[in-house]
């Protein structure tokens, strides 16, 4: 399995000289950005031995994928700029959270906006198939988005999509949020993409093995086959000095 960890693109050459195989930056940084910045990174990005393999945070909260302010040309649009870009640095996985984006308006019953969000999401897959990206959604906890809260619903979801390029993504810290068992990503099997882990207790980097259920959580994901990506996606205060200690963890976790 290889590890990665979300910051920055322009920290690439910090992150592999900890020995992390790749970085998980924004798409939305990288889309926002004006063209000599973006040349920038793609000239540290150039130089260094890893990529940015995965992306999170794929649309700005402006734009929405359910309600009545969808905008298919407007979110279409974005995305050939923004997967565009993202290629060029090495992307093969992006995570669609974007809570905001998702969030069913309050005017809006939520069976609406599962069937308007699974019609938009097959319609991300078709963009991000002509780029050979996959997409994976990711169930956020409550406090974040009211639709597609679980694995349990996220799997039900992309089987909703049936769409090749559209997958799952299983984040740690939100399951044990959402108190869902480890065990039902023995059931996700192929769906599964990627993933995000952090300590539950502050969504901070990963410390210790045994200060939360990670080898459960691992464990489920062996039983069903997970060979990808896992990316640390947490607070830290200090990214030199914690991230080579949980990259350690991590991998006393995956032996």
């Amino acid at each position: 399995m290889r590890i990665g960890v979300c910051t920055s693109a322009g920290n690439v050459q910090m992150v592999e000289d900890m020995g992390f195989d790749y970085v998980e930056p924004s798409v939305v940084g990288i889309a926002e950005m004006n063209d000599n910045d973006f040349a920038r990174i793609v000239d540290m990005v150039g130089r260094s031995g890893i990529k940015c393999e995965a992306f999170n945070v794929l649309f700005p909260r402006h734009i929405k994928l359910t309600g009545s302010e969808v905008d298919m040309d407007e979110i279409k649009s974005y995305l050939e700029k923004a997967f565009g870009r993202i290629s060029v640095l090495g992307a093969e996985v992006v995570v669609l959270g974007s809570g905001g984006s998702r969030r069913v308006p309050d005017d809006y019953s939520l069976d609406n906006g599962w069937k308007q969000l699974v019609e938009v999401t097959g319609a991300i897959g078709d963009v991000a198939a002509r780029y050979d990206l996959a997409i994976a959604v990711e169930p956020l906890n409550r406090d974040e988005t009211n639709i597609i809260n679980s694995v349990e619903e996220g799997i039900k979801f992309v089987k909703d999509v049936g769409h090749p390029n559209i997958k799952l993504t299983a984040d740690f810290y939100h399951m044990r949020r959402e108190n869902e068992p480890m065990h039902i990503l023995t059931e996700a099997g192929g769906y599964v993409a990627h993933l995000h882990i952090a300590n539950s207790n502050g969504r901070v980097y990963p410390m210790k093995p045994a200060e939360d259920i990670y080898v459960a959580f691992f464990d489920a994901l062996k039983k069903a086959g997970y060979q990808g990506r896992v990316s640390i996606e947490g607070g830290t205060k200090d990214l030199e000095k914690d991230g080579p200690i949980a990259l350690s963890v991590l991998r006393d976790l995956l032996k």
